[in-house]
């Protein structure tokens, strides 16, 4: 019988990708991406702009932070050393006096330099920056400003961009952390979380209080903070103990005419999903069952469910504005939060001095009042130098993955079984895009390809755009019935990859196939540098996703083989059949965790100018990034399969960070008198460097392989001081710490800065020796970019265990580099403190940074490693 009239053709096409977050590019799309946004930003705010633009002045003086006080202004200092649970109050007389003083000095600046009726002042910032934001018709008036004796900088608003049901027990929490704080019911009490962000939804259950919980939120003293009712989307009630306050920050984004009424919301409500989904991560309630087009996949918790959220809403569905980041900041630190978790970043990358910048000098400020800022490190990777936070005083987050996989195997007739979690067997790679049901019974269902799956007047310079299965219209639903599709996959027409995908599975659903397999037929080197992959999505169809040509042409051969045509090339019996597993169902066997090739790479530059490398090492450490479930706004619409859901995986190292961001309330609550550093330092010296298996963790690499990412051990670079070890983190053994000095002095010795520079942004005097070099910071690392010779360094560390312990170094020395350290063994009494000599001697030169470590092995079972990175200039 004959059964289709399409005669069998030459694939023509030409295709390309690109994804949303969460989403591997193809590394020469993304370079090209990148280099076109970075010259639009170049063009749009180049010095002859003539457009009215937002721009944040810096003035000289101290803010809120760090004001100690002055006799000739009457005002008495509103700052003092943080000392455990002794933080600054900005709530008082004294505080608000000298805010208002500072916004009155604001509007002083602009009348003194611009005309009046010329500008719109937007914010004054007073806690964590002396700062404003005005809207300006022309550059030439920000030069007027720039040139004003008190104005320090001015810069153009920056648009931003947005940079979990295992995770909890990957990390050993129920075992580990969890116990150490009586258990999830407990963890991260009196805690509270910043979460800087798209809102929340506050009627998501991972956010009820008393439902959820026997004992229900009561007050908390050290909040400062208020709740920012709207009744149409925000009512009384939205913050419920659990949701301990929530404002949104708008200005800046509205002067940029970028506010959509529509979804964005003038109130704290999540029009975008992505603040839901991250403030779950961090403190997300225990327990809770995540159901997904009505299969459960079982239940999550926050990694600090006890803990309270603070909501600041400053970036929308298209993006937000520095103007309001800083707003949002400048109020949380006024509020009280015990930590901030920021997962944004730039859409262009830092110029001149990164620690400099505004946003940088304002997380120093919080920092000195006591909080602990999480920041993600950017979804740039795997390029080196692509990092996205800069500051040694904030912790940079890095993605990983963890151990659990989505199988999805699609098995052929002839026994070739295709796994979609990147390990074959017997047979081609496919890499699944989705979770799904398996294929009904009977087991095995006949292959169609959807170039011969058309109506027969079809014309062939149509048939391959049909072959998307993006239009119902020209495909004969008779063929189709009871066959698994296969389509060809482009993203053209400059949609995203996951809505081609839910198009063509609404397509292959409407024709009552049995499933969807989709196929990259890409034949150019470009299209093929690297694996594409894409995070899983539930579909109620059985759907595949075949990445890389190979794969592509194996299946598509196999069904070629065993489609009878006759002479004329019609089709007469389809033979080629397959089944499709039920992959809904988690397998947890992955080598993990490992560093995803979205997450942004250090070195970071001390000065972008001149393109000198910092003797800083970021990322910090790595979280779980990669496939993260979380909760999620209903009207969200960033992932297309989770619309109208409750919870969404979704992947970013915006994922990553709340994860740390919860981690550091846990850390903080233990040990609540710890300053900031310490907490920090834990982190850093405790992670663990070893995958589950104990294996050295492996980073995703560039590759020229045209199918597949390269894996190699994962550097300080990739993987910073490690993957974070929660339990081990409240229990450190040693601490490197540093203060609000030591970070002015860290910027005092960045090349291309001056003491005057650092003084009109911090308010503080620098106070280094002679020689000093940023290497100096009392940080858990050694990192140097340029050694020339021979060079010491010292740290300090301070015991806080509760006993007396003894502790040897052991030494792994970077090629071309010989360490020595003084003295090799010391023993600490609770609460005493060290002076440590690192010499490091240049023996050779490769060109690349080569790396090693020191580990101190306390005789008390603690164990702290500082990773060593040097870059050997010159031996003499």
């Amino acid at each position: 019988m004959l059964l289709s009239k399409r005669p069998r053709r030459c694939n023509k096409s030409t295709f390309r990708m690109g994804f949303r977050e969460g989403v591997t590019f193809m590394n020469s799309l993304m370079l090209l991406s990148m280099c076109i946004m970075m010259l639009a930003a170049m063009v749009v705010a180049g010095p002859h702009a003539k457009s009215p633009a937002v721009y944040v002045v810096r003035v000289k003086g101290s803010p809120l932070s760090t004001f100690r006080g002055s006799p000739d202004l009457q005002f008495t200092s509103t700052a003092h050393p943080v000392q455990g649970t002794n933080r600054p109050d900005f709530s008082s007389e004294a505080a608000h006096a000298y805010a208002n003083h500072l916004s009155g000095r604001h509007d002083m600046v602009l009348e003194e330099s611009l005309k009046s009726g010329s500008f719109q002042k937007i914010y004054s910032y007073t806690t964590v920056l002396n700062a404003f934001t005005v809207k300006l018709t022309d550059h030439e008036q920000a030069k007027l400003l720039e040139s004003h004796p008190h104005v320090v900088s001015v810069e153009r608003d920056q648009l931003l961009q947005k940079s979990t049901t295992h995770t909890p027990q990957f990390l050993n929490l129920p075992k580990g952390a969890w116990p150490v704080l009586n258990g999830p019911e407990n963890a991260g009490e009196g805690m509270v979380i910043g979460m800087l962000d798209t809102g929340i939804d506050p009627a998501h259950v991972s956010f009820r209080d008393k439902k959820l919980w026997s004992k229900p939120y009561g007050h908390l003293n050290k909040w400062k903070g208020g709740c920012e009712v709207v009744e149409e989307n925000f009512p009384a009630g939205s913050c419920n103990g659990k949701v301990i306050g929530a404002k949104y920050f708008a200005r800046g984004i509205m002067a940029a005419d970028m506010f959509n009424e529509t979804y964005d919301f003038a109130s704290p409500f999540d029009g975008d999903g992505h603040g839901t989904h991250t403030s779950s991560i961090a403190a997300g309630s225990s327990g809770v069952p995540v159901v997904v087009k009505g299969y459960n996949y079982g239940t999550a918790s926050g990694i600090a469910p006890r803990a309270r959220i603070a909501v600041y809403k400053v970036i929308y569905r298209d993006g937000g504005f520095l103007s309001d980041v800083l707003a949002g900041l400048d109020q949380a630190t006024h509020d009280g939060v015990d930590v901030v978790s920021i997962s944004l970043g730039s859409t262009n990358s830092a110029s001149g001095v990164p620690c400099l910048n505004s946003f940088d000098v304002a997380l120093l400020f919080a920092v000195s009042t006591g909080i602990v800022v999480v920041h993600a490190a950017g979804n740039s990777g795997p390029y080196p130098s692509t990092m996205n936070s800069y500051g040694p005083w904030i912790i940079s987050v890095g993605a990983s993955i963890s151990d659990r996989t989505y199988e999805n195997h699609v098995i052929t007739r002839n026994n070739h079984d295709y796994i979609g979690t990147g390990s074959p067997v017997k047979g081609q790679e496919i890499e699944s895009a989705f979770r799904m049901p398996g294929t009904r019974p009977p087991i095995w269902y006949h292959l169609i390809y959807a170039e011969d799956a058309l109506n027969n007047d079809t014309e062939d310079l149509d048939a391959e755009f049909y072959s998307y299965c993006q239009n119902l219209a020209p495909f004969n639903a008779t063929l189709v019935r009871n066959k698994v599709l296969m389509c060809n996959f482009v993203e053209y027409s400059g949609n995203s990859a996951a809505a081609e995908f839910e198009n063509a599975v609404k397509v292959a659903t409407s024709l009552n196939a049995a499933g969807l397999i989709m196929l990259n037929k890409a034949s150019s080197l470009s299209m093929k540098l690297q694996r594409v992959s894409m995070d899983p999505v539930p579909y109620s169809l059985p759907t595949a996703f075949i990445p890389d040509s190979d794969g592509a042409s194996e299946l598509l051969n196999f069904y070629n083989t065993r489609t009878k045509r006759d002479s004329q090339g019609n089709i007469v019996r389809f033979k080629a059949r397959v089944k499709m597993n039920d992959s809904r169902q988690a397998l947890f066997k992955l080598e993990a965790p490992r560093v995803t090739s979205f997450s942004s790479r250090g070195p970071v530059y001390a000065n972008t100018i001149t393109s000198v490398v910092a003797d800083l090492l970021k990322p910090d450490l790595v979280a779980p990034g990669n496939e993260i479930w979380g909760a999620w706004a209903q009207n969200g619409i960033d992932v297309t399969g989770f619309v109208g859901e409750s919870f969404a995986m979704i992947s970013g190292t915006s994922m990553a960070t709340p994860h740390i961001a919860g981690v550091v309330a846990l850390v903080k609550q233990k040990h609540p008198t710890w300053s900031t550093s310490a907490i920090h330092s834990a982190l850093l010296t405790t992670a663990s460097t070893v995958d589950k298996w104990n294996k050295t963790i492996l980073a995703e690499q560039p590759s020229a392989s045209p199918t597949t990412t390269a894996l190699g051990p994962a550097s300080p670079f990739d993987v910073g001081s490690g993957a974070v070890n929660v339990t081990a983190s409240m229990d450190p053994g040693l601490v490197f710490e540093t203060d609000f000095q030591d970070y002015v002095n860290f910027l005092c010795t960045l090349p291309g800065v001056d003491a005057n520079t650092v003084q009109d942004s911090t308010g503080a005097t620098c106070n280094v020796v002679a020689g000093a070099r940023s290497s100096d910071l009392n940080v858990p690392s050694i990192t140097i970019a340029n050694l020339v010779g021979k060079r010491e360094v010292k740290r300090t560390v301070k015991n806080v265990f509760d006993g007396a312990e003894k502790y040897t170094v052991a030494v792994t020395e970077p090629t071309g580099v010989a360490v020595n350290v003084h003295p090799t063994s010391f023993t600490l009494r609770a609460s005493e403190s060290i002076a440590v000599s690192v010499s490091l001697q240049a023996t050779g030169t490769n060109g690349a940074f080569t790396f090693g470590s020191l580990v101190w092995t306390g005789d008390r079972g603690h164990s702290v490693r500082i990773p060593v990175s040097v870059l050997v200039g010159e031996v003499l």
